[in-house]
């Protein structure tokens, strides 16, 4: 069985989550769009905030790293 350990987040660093979520989103094309979910980019945003990342840019293109040629 994975072992998975709970991070938690105070709500100024949520806020900068949800709003990086949204822009990562709309830096999609619709084409991008239909080929993936909120869902995954969150938890690629997730998962790099959880290792101490806060910078919105890095996390932002580290979810959009699935799209890079």
């Amino acid at each position: 069985m994975v072992s998975r350990q709970r991070t938690s987040f105070d709500p100024e660093t949520l806020s900068l989550l949800r709003q990086t979520l949204d822009d990562a989103w709309g830096c999609l094309t619709p084409e991008q769009r239909a080929m993936t979910s909120r869902t995954l980019l969150a938890e690629r945003i997730l998962k790099s905030a959880a290792k101490g990342e806060r910078n919105p840019e890095r996390l932002r293109d580290e979810a959009l790293t699935l799209f890079a040629a």
